[in-house]
Formats: C-alpha cells, structure tokens, sequence
C-alpha cells in the first residue's frame, strides 16, 4: 500500500485503506502469539507461505523470524501511512513499536554465537539455517555487528551463496534437498526480498550480485517456473511452470537493472 502511494500520491487511497490494515496487523497479534513474549507465531505451515519448510518438522506454533521482520515493516509502513493521513498519535506508536519487535528479536532469537536468529518452538531454538534465519536484515534497524553477521552467512558459498543463489535451506546443512520445494530450491520471491532488505541495509553491491544471479536463473530456462535448483538452475520436477509471482519479480528486477545501467 505505502509503494502505491509512493507512485500515486493518492492520500484518499491511504485514507480507506489504513483502518483494514491495522486490523490485519493487530489479528497476529492478538491470536498468535500464544506464549506472551512479544513476538508473533506461526500456527500452521500454510499461513507461513513455507507449506513444507523443515521449521515445521517438530510441530506448531513456531515463533519464526521471517513474520516478525514481516510485522516490523508493516508498522514502519502504518507508521508512513499515519502521518500522510494526520492521524501523528498512530504514527508515533507504530514507529516505537517497530523499534520494540526488532529489539525482542534480539533478545529472543538472536544467537551471538552462531551469527543467527533462530526460529523457536516451545522455548527451544530450531537449528536448521534457512535464509529466514537473515531476514531480520530486511529492516535496516540491526547494529552494523549483527548485519555483518547475516550477510557472511548469505554470502557464504558453503551455506547459501550457490551459483543461483538463495537456497531455501543452507547447502551443507543436514536438511537441504535442492528438489523439495521449501527445502532447498531458490524461489525468487525470497531473492526480491534480500535484494530489497540488501540495499536497504548497506549492502548495495551484494544486492546487484544477487539480482543479476536471479536474473540469469530464470533467463536461463525456456518457461517461468516457481522455483529452482539452487545448483543447476533447473526447474525440479514439481514446479509449476508459467508462474506469475516469478514472472513478476523477473519484470521487475529486469526494469530496475534497466534503470541502473543508463
């Protein structure tokens, strides 16, 4: 909604919109966050887009980090959205509760240790790495410590810097399989992200590698396909083929590197 409006400049359109969305964002956390700590949960692996993830494999509810970047940048955006619309009070409460998701994830999911944000279920850390373990990246609201973390682990070759880059589990963790679905295969939808939170981060140029790397991927088969071998570049037997949001992201990234390189 807020980069429609960055494009339109239509406050009406804020106007009649921003009341349904606070609702959307108060539902996940008035119902899911089961526990009282201050972070949303995953209820079910289809409200998570993730259908097979191995962050399921022991059962539900899973404090995740993905959802929680997800819900700091929907009040970051209803913070924006306030503030065209003169509602200052909701401005100043969603921009300070931004700030407080990004700072329990600290507290909760951070590992010092292992330079990651683990996912959580009933007070114990999940340790498979996925690239939603990095997404608290996304915010731009990290120490530069904490970043620079992150971006080792993505940029690494042995864990999710494939030749098509980003595997939706590490490569050499003990879970990866680059045909099964949420297991191993790049979906491009996750690369727009990390390209976005890259940049957005300070991480310009691993943003650009990235997007190039997602460009040739999908360039590089004779169909538009939901997801890929992180490895090969092909297309694993049960993607499905003329898919829109990958189609989407190609347009997209392919107009942005247009832009850039006038």
């Amino acid at each position: 909604a807020w980069k429609i409006y960055e494009l339109s400049q239509d406050a009406e359109f804020l106007s009649e919109i921003y009341e349904p969305l606070v609702r959307w964002n108060r539902w996940w956390f008035e119902y899911n966050d089961t526990d009282g700590d201050g972070l949303c949960e995953y209820r079910h692996p289809f409200s998570s887009g993730l259908d097979d993830s191995p962050l399921w494999d022991d059962g539900m509810p899973v404090t995740s980090p993905d959802l929680n970047t997800y819900l700091c940048l929907q009040q970051e955006a209803l913070s924006k959205i306030a503030r065209v619309i003169g509602a200052e009070e909701d401005a100043a409460m969603w921009a300070r509760r931004a700030d407080e998701i990004v700072e329990r994830m600290m507290d909760v999911l951070w590992d010092e240790e292992a330079g990651l944000f683990w996912a959580r279920r009933a007070g114990q850390s999940i340790e498979v790495r996925t690239p939603f373990n990095l997404f608290p990246l996304l915010t731009g609201r990290l120490s530069p410590a904490v970043a620079d973390r992150l971006v080792a682990h993505l940029a690494a070759p042995a864990e999710f810097w494939s030749r098509y880059p980003v595997p939706t589990v590490a490569l050499d963790d003990p879970k990866f399989d680059a045909w099964q679905m949420w297991r191993g295969p790049t979906w491009v939808n996750v690369n727009y992200l990390l390209i976005e939170g890259l940049a957005r981060a300070g991480y310009a140029g691993l943003a650009h590698e990235l997007r190039r790397r997602t460009l040739d991927l999908i360039a590089g088969q004779d169909d538009i396909y939901e997801y890929y071998h992180p490895l090969t570049g092909e297309n694993p037997p049960k993607a499905a083929s003329i898919f829109g949001w990958s189609a989407a992201v190609y347009i997209d990234l392919a107009i942005q590197a247009s832009r850039e390189s006038r």
